[in-house]
């Protein structure tokens, strides 16, 4: 049997998916990521905005089109939020629930069954199929913040995580140059068991790979973690959310920080790492957002100077504290995504500028158009020239800015 994974939205998705295709090729299929010709289609939707859970009813008809005799299992947030946009699709069949994907979706394609979800932290099919050059692990599931724009903590619970020992070993196996340690919150990493992200740090110190950290909150960054993080093969890159540079706007949105506490959690990255590559992501149009709390946000992310910002416009959310608040008109939500865009490029020219003439560590990811392309430790977007194979470090003198990161040349 033939069988297209295809996966909507973040990381954990994307090593979820890795997981079903798994668990399909030990079962005797073959499985692969993308939406290609198959006998069965497998989509791993999202739903964090209303745009995500439409694009997931549109796979569905994307895949009967490539086989009109396909079966098609639609798993993930979107049929977790709402089953009933897939029901009346002929050939569909459905599991409600995030969890413990790859038990149902072999279940479902031997025995051709509509299974309910299996309450499950993990999966325990194996470890996840991984790129060639870069590692996904999954260290954590779920959510307690409960921010009042987001449906996440619905559909996928309370935190949960995994257990240090599991980690290790599947960052061992994945023998990769560099491992991204991923989940829907991993700074609450071990508060449910007792551990830490520090002790995990600690824990990954002599495995043979750099390590990257996927999203972050402000709180977890604590002198004893950054100490954590200096002792090991780290790549200072930090992904701290931030959604509102305006104090007004994150109470509305029940994020734990103020500006000023979110500020002094840069100031000591910076002191530890001077170089690190900062990114978060920002919200605009937020509920009753008005054009001072937009400037003030505006001024913090230049303020904070960040390596990039990821801007949404808010989409409201049926389920969430927020939903059925006053919203911002959708032109004015369009114009400021605009504006803070051109800051976001202002600021990833700035980044860039910070590295030119200096040499950086880059992991080679692919070449095109005549240059290999990769990423620094910093999360500077390297396109160099010069001796290189696909899934090595090397070290790059940068030379300038160049599209969206920097040009350099192989020392």
């Amino acid at each position: 049997m033939i069988v297209s994974v295809f996966t909507l939205g973040c990381k954990t998705n994307l090593y979820e998916s890795g997981q079903i295709i798994a668990a399909l090729q030990n079962a005797g299929h073959e499985a692969f990521h993308g939406l290609k010709k198959a006998d069965v289609f497998v989509l791993n939707t999202c739903a964090i905005t209303q745009e995500a859970e439409k694009k997931s009813r549109q796979l569905v008809a994307r895949a009967r089109k490539l086989n009109p005799d396909c079966r098609v299992v639609v798993v993930g947030c979107a049929a977790e939020k709402n089953r009933s946009q897939f029901e009346n699709i002929a050939n569909v069949t459905f599991i409600k629930g995030v969890a413990n994907k790859t038990k149902i979706v072999r279940e479902i394609l031997q025995n051709g069954v509509d299974v309910e979800q299996i309450p499950s932290v993990f999966c325990e099919e194996g470890f996840a199929t991984q790129e060639r050059t870069r590692a996904f692990v999954k260290i954590q599931d779920g959510c307690n913040n409960f921010c009042s724009y987001c449906i996440v903590p619905y559909l996928r619970g309370r935190s949960r995580s995994r257990k240090i020992a599991d980690i290790v070993a599947e960052t061992e196996q994945a023998d990769c140059a560099e491992t991204v340690l991923i989940g829907i919150d991993i700074s609450q990493f071990g508060r449910d068991t007792g551990e830490s992200l520090s002790q995990l740090l600690q824990a990954l110190k002599n495995v043979r790979t750099r390590i990257r950290l996927g999203s972050l909150e402000e709180s977890v960054v604590t002198d004893e973690f950054l100490q954590s993080a200096s002792e090991v093969n780290f790549c200072p890159h930090f992904h701290l959310s931030l959604q509102s540079g305006c104090d007004t706007v994150l109470k509305r949105m029940n994020r734990k920080y103020t500006s000023a506490q979110y500020m002094e959690a840069v100031q000591k990255i910076r002191k530890v790492f001077p170089d690190a590559g900062i990114t978060t992501d920002v919200i605009v149009g937020f509920c009753g957002e008005t054009e001072e709390e937009f400037a003030a946000t505006c001024e913090f992310v230049r303020k904070v100077d960040f390596a990039d910002i990821h801007v949404f416009p808010y989409s409201p959310r049926e389920g969430t504290v927020a939903y059925g608040w006053q919203d911002v008109e959708s032109g004015v939500k369009t114009h400021r995504a605009e504006v803070l865009g051109q800051i976001k490029l202002q600021l990833k020219k700035r980044f860039a500028d910070k590295f030119a003439g200096r040499s950086v560590e880059v992991l080679c990811e692919r070449k095109r158009n005549g240059f290999f392309e990769g990423y620094s430790r910093e999360y500077l977007r390297v396109y160099f020239t010069g001796n290189c194979n696909i899934g090595e470090t090397v070290t790059v003198k940068i030379i300038q800015p160049y599209l969206d990161g920097a040009k350099g040349e192989v020392q």
